[in-house]
């Protein structure tokens, strides 16, 4: 039977995420149990400020922080919870898209390193 186009790019998909995941804890508010969930950084930088057709100008980047995730993990990430992945390093989800297949992104910011303080990491969490 032949498989179906959708099957083989959900299948490139988990491969791909199996490679590159990082775990991580959701922790949907302060007195939820942290959730343990592999995630991907899907960063995204945008070059802004260079005007057409001068290569003098200046260029300016921007990036738009996401975090990927597996719907079979995690439904969907609410807006105000965090993914901390070590310590000091957290990000607060601003707003997640719609599902993309298997898949979904959580905009995020990151936390300072003082607000990221004292919240649980993967490792301490089995």
């Amino acid at each position: 039977m032949p498989r179906r186009f959708r099957d083989i790019v959900n299948k490139a998909r988990r491969d791909l995420h199996e490679h590159m995941k990082v775990p991580a804890l959701y922790l949907a508010n302060a007195s939820a149990a942290p959730l343990p969930v592999d995630v991907r950084d899907h960063t995204k930088f945008v070059i802004t400020g260079q005007e057409a057709g001068n290569s003098a100008s200046a260029e300016m980047s921007d990036s738009t922080p996401r975090i990927l995730f597996f719907i079979d993990q995690l439904a969907n990430a609410r807006h105000g919870a965090i993914f901390s992945f070590a310590p000091g390093e957290a990000y607060r989800v601003e707003r997640t898209t719609p599902p993309n297949g298997i898949t979904r992104f959580a905009e995020v910011t990151q936390l300072s390193a003082a607000e990221a303080a004292g919240l649980p990491v993967p490792a301490e969490v089995s």
